[in-house]
């Protein structure tokens, strides 16, 4: 029984420690990009958001962990510095534990089981001790191309040195010298403020994509095509996702029918030669999965729709700033 054999020592204190801190913050950061930093800093901070997302998105998740297209090596060096910008653990260790996410979606052995409840799936699993079934079946999963692959094993040996230099000095400096903002506000908010709003995002794909929205493609998964997809820059089309991990789009849909940001940016990597061997679901296999397992009462959204749904989205992240600087 795992509540039995972790009794007592079920949460993680250093990662809660941490936690706590970092979010404490990102608040303050809140606090100082409303009342005190300058609008280009609140600009920038968003800015490196999207990039830390699309390093998450593009890098260690389409291309390392799912291998749904290739990438020539300085695609690759770009991608691996974006996604240290996000803070999200080394390429290697991420990869594993969506691997196994994957294969044991929902289970004892999954990292984030939603079936543990909303909090822990969406920052709890984080701050707790693994279940002995993520130790056990993660240790089996097969990881043998990033055994072999040098720029993962790279990324693993000098994770924090890397997160020290890209995910904190390189931003606080960015703004203090390119347009004389305080070192204070370049930290707090260009790095602080950025992790908070980006983690959360990112954490909502293991929460709110597994609880809220729609099943057209696997009706019997957890996982949706969530009601509130574009928060996610084009992870959010998660049933989708589970009933095709390879596909590089990770939606039936193009980044122009949908907003995804993720699958625009691989096209446009894939034009100019540096991504290739884009591996796509065919439609016809699409719509036999449907027919056979999916819940044929979903309707995408029109382009209007989507747009304005973008629109409101970008409209509530600005919101605090503009409060800020009226006051």
């Amino acid at each position: 029984n795992y509540k039995k054999a972790h009794k007592v020592k079920i949460i993680w204190w250093p990662n809660v420690v941490g936690m706590v801190i970092l979010y404490m913050a990102g608040l303050y950061g809140l606090y100082r990009g409303m009342f005190y930093a300058k609008p280009i800093t609140i600009l920038y901070m968003y800015v490196m958001a999207i990039i830390a997302g699309l390093g998450v998105q593009c890098g260690v998740h389409r291309l390392w962990c799912h291998r749904t297209y290739k990438a020539n090596r300085v695609l690759q060096y770009i991608l691996m510095a974006m996604f240290t910008l996000a803070f999200q653990d080394n390429i290697y260790k991420w990869s594993r534990d969506h691997r196994t996410h994957h294969k044991y979606s929902d289970t004892d052995a999954d990292p984030h089981n939603i079936n543990r409840g909303f909090f822990f799936s969406h920052v709890g699993w984080f701050l707790s001790k693994k279940h002995p079934d993520v130790i056990k079946q993660g240790a089996l999963i097969d990881m043998n191309d990033l055994d072999r692959d040098h720029l993962v094993q790279f990324h693993r040996r000098h994770y924090m040195k890397l997160v020290a230099i890209i995910w904190g000095i390189i931003p606080t400096l960015i703004p203090y010298y390119l347009w004389g903002e305080t070192l204070c506000d370049s930290y707090f908010v260009g790095v602080m403020l950025r992790y908070l709003i980006g983690s959360n995002f990112a954490m909502c794909i293991n929460s709110v994509a597994h609880y809220w929205g729609y099943k057209p493609y696997d009706s019997a998964i957890n996982p949706t095509e969530c009601t509130l997809r574009h928060l996610m820059f084009g992870e959010g089309f998660h049933n989708y996702h589970h009933a095709f991990p390879w596909d590089y789009g990770a939606s039936e849909y193009g980044p122009f029918e949908v907003f995804n940001l993720g699958t625009l940016f691989i096209d446009f990597f894939a034009w100019l030669g540096w991504a290739y061997d884009l591996r796509r679901a065919p439609p016809e296999m699409v719509d036999q999965r449907k027919k056979r397992t999916g819940d044929l009462g979903w309707v995408k959204g029109s382009r209007l729709y989507e747009l304005c749904t973008v629109s409101l989205f970008f409209g509530v992240l600005a919101f605090p700033f503009v409060i800020g600087y009226l006051l």
